[in-house]
């Protein structure tokens, strides 16, 4: 071989030498950078913004919408105010309520069942609604008299009975009443209990069942207001 062949050789040599080179340069630089943004990645994961057209957001960020007034939660939880009840006039009681035992009528002159109470008084003493309600009916019974009937609702009706002529002004049917508002004055109408002292005759009917009103007030006995009572 003579010298410009060995010449040619030898620059060949030389360049594939530096191309190796350069190409092991180039490979150790991709992989160093791959490795960097790997590690990147690894350390700050993406974040993935909530898309707001998403029906599924509020299940994505835990929370559930609440339109629920704090005002309308409070009122929910107040108790409804109980219903008043008041003793319809002032006086003892003359004659209890009695569904089974027979007592004397001193009119009929003889033993009856008496459906409500008899409140003593005297001629004109005012008589007032037992509870709320509405006037439902205000007429003269045949038997027992002007009468006055106030619904309170939920099938609970009261009934105002041997009551004088001339009931309270604004006294009349669909007339919003209270617990305390005068109704009228006890008179002496009632035929059937003419002959006992002045009193108003008090019913309650629930569901047109007449019941006791005592469940619903105390009267005090004619002993405890008149010590020398005897009945």
């Amino acid at each position: 071989m003579n010298e410009n062949v060995k010449k040619k050789w030898a620059s060949r040599s030389t360049y594939i030498a530096l191309a190796l080179l350069l190409v092991a340069i180039l490979t150790v630089t991709i992989i160093a950078i791959a490795t960097t943004v790997a590690k990147n990645n690894d350390e700050n994961p993406p974040i993935d913004t909530p898309n707001n057209d998403d029906p599924g957001d509020d299940q994505q960020t835990g929370t559930i919408p609440d339109d629920t007034n704090d005002d309308d939660k409070d009122s929910d939880n107040e108790p409804e105010p109980q219903p008043i009840y008041k003793a319809p006039c002032a006086g003892g009681l003359q004659k209890d309520y009695s569904e089974d035992v027979l007592v004397f009528s001193a009119t009929m002159n003889d033993h009856r069942v008496h459906l409500g109470i008899d409140i003593s008084g005297n001629l004109g003493d005012p008589v007032y609604a037992f509870s709320d309600g509405t006037v439902e009916k205000v007429f003269t019974d045949p038997f027992m008299g002007r009468t006055v009937i106030v619904d309170h609702g939920n099938g609970l009706k009261s009934h105002y009975m041997n009551l004088a002529e001339e009931v309270a002004e604004g006294i009349e049917a669909g007339k919003k009443v209270t617990a305390g508002t005068l109704l009228g004055a006890i008179g002496e109408t009632a035929l059937i209990e003419c002959a006992d002292s002045p009193h108003l005759h008090f019913e309650l009917r629930l569901n047109d069942k007449r019941i006791d009103p005592t469940t619903y007030f105390t009267v005090p006995s004619m002993s405890e207001i008149e010590p020398e009572y005897e009945g």
